[in-house]
């Protein structure tokens, strides 16, 4: 059983009028049970991972707090790691492990018996709710928080349910004292909720399922399609993945905000960045972060030579590119991604300029880059990138089909929305615009939902992860 739309629509009300209905003291239950069977509406076993995860956080954070000894405390927080660790590997990695073995050692062997592949569906969300606990556990052990003793409110914050499956990965410090404010209901958070929902809505089931659409026939007929037709695809994957994800992000922010709770923000109008590192502090900005406070500084940043620095930035990019996916396309996208912006920051190509069409062709230039390696990372394995790549350049004597027009309508409307929420999210930007246009735009966005969703339901890309 998967929640669909019209199962989240009947959800999410009950538990709203359930939340202010009850006392403030039992409103964490509504919340936490509310989170329980909304996971365990994907698979009902996969709880038990959650489960573990929660009580080896939860007394991990309680014994380091009770011990000042180092070995000790060294040996409790590597206990959580490898807990965390060892069940994301498993789900997410046993088989990748089991094919690059058998290729290293038994490629070229003669009688060899195929290594037996594991039989592991990947639970959702593992790999957003592993890290979150993790940045507890860490946190705890350099004393930067004090140990959460109450299991409920450590429990809400693995899986909390707007953002459980996919994002942001929130820290404790940010979320739990949220939990413990009482919460009223006011007419501020419904009309930013409900309007940041509307937007989500907006960006998945309009513009990222239409584009699905075109993408997926193109990667599925690349050798048959014109050079400018796979072009196009490649500009509408980029817009896809980007309002599938921020989509999401959106709905999840606008949902806990019905409930009096901030998360933050996971993007900043990425493409309109102007350098790869601009980018990256845009997209997916709570991932980004993890890798920074709990990967990128602890090997030292760029404080301990630029030897050192280049290591620890390529390393923190390519675990990055291996977060997403157990494949090589994500090893490489990763990596490339990494190698590109260390070109970058050595060139010293990341800083503002003062002229404006100099800012303006450096952010199409970034955009052609994110572009042309997010193939690699849409692509099923080598084989399809290299022909979609090679295609690209070399197709260009077969017939030419011009998409559908609306296609471009809807992304023009996005650009333009995204382009007045830079400095701002939609629901505060909203708030600049003249009651007559902001209630045009919110029917028109609501028409489009209603009469222009893609046709089939497309999972989000996210999800996999």
């Amino acid at each position: 059983m998967v929640f669909n739309s019209f199962e989240f629509l009947i959800f999410l009300p009950i538990v709203f009028f359930l939340f202010y209905l009850v006392q403030h003291k039992y409103r964490v239950f509504v919340l936490l049970v509310a989170s329980y069977y909304f996971y365990m509406s994907w698979n009902p076993v996969f709880i038990v991972l959650i489960i573990i995860s929660t009580l080896t956080d939860y007394f991990a954070g309680i014994l380091l707090s009770l011990s000042s000894i180092k070995k000790r405390r060294k040996l409790i927080l590597t206990t959580s790691i490898l807990v965390n660790i060892g069940l994301l590997a498993y789900f997410k990695y046993a088989n990748f492990i089991l094919e690059n073995v058998e290729f290293l050692f038994y490629h070229n062997a003669e009688n060899k018996e195929p290594f037996q592949l594991l039989d592991i569906i990947l639970p959702v969300g593992i790999s957003f709710y592993t890290f979150q606990t993790l940045s507890y556990t860490i946190d705890v052990y350099y004393q930067k928080i004090k140990p959460e003793r109450n299991l409920k409110y450590f429990a809400l914050y693995v899986c909390f349910f707007p953002q459980l499956v996919a994002g942001p990965i929130e820290r404790y410090s940010s979320l739990v004292p949220q939990f413990k404010i009482k919460a009223f209901l006011n007419r501020e958070n419904i009309s930013t909720g409900f309007r940041l929902i509307l937007f989500g809505l907006f960006m998945k089931m309009v513009i990222a399922d239409n584009f699905a659409v075109l993408v997926d026939n193109s990667y599925s007929n690349i050798g048959q399609s014109h050079s400018l037709n796979l072009i196009i695809s490649a500009v509408l994957y980029s817009f896809q993945i980007y309002c599938d994800f921020y989509g999401y992000s959106t709905i999840a922010i606008g949902v806990a905000k019905l409930f009096n709770i901030n998360l933050m923000d996971n993007f900043k109008t990425p493409y309109f960045a102007n350098s790869l590192t601009s980018f990256w502090r845009s997209w997916h900005i709570s991932l980004t972060t993890w890798f920074r406070d709990y990967l990128y500084y602890p090997m030292g940043g760029n404080r301990d030579g630029k030897l050192k620095w280049f290591l620890a930035f390529t390393i923190v990019f390519v675990v990055s590119g291996i977060w997403h996916g157990a494949k090589w396309t994500f090893v490489i996208w990763g990596l490339l991604h990494g190698l590109f912006t260390i070109s970058e920051k050595l060139l010293k190509a990341n800083r503002d300029s003062k002229l404006l069409i100099v800012n303006f062709l450096r952010v199409i230039l970034t955009f052609c880059i994110v572009t042309l390696l997010w193939v690699l990372f849409r692509s099923p394995d080598f084989g399809t990138a290299k022909n979609f790549y090679t295609s690209l350049v070399t197709n260009w004597n077969l017939t030419f089909h011009l998409p559908n027009m609306e296609i471009f309508v809807l992304l023009a409307l996005f650009i333009t929305i995204d382009f007045f929420t830079r400095k701002r999210n939609f629901a505060k930007w909203m708030d600049s615009v003249p009651v007559v246009l902001r209630w045009s735009l919110y029917f028109v966005l609501l028409f489009l939902i209603l009469s222009r969703s893609g046709a089939d339901t497309q999972p989000f890309i996210y999800f996999q992860f």
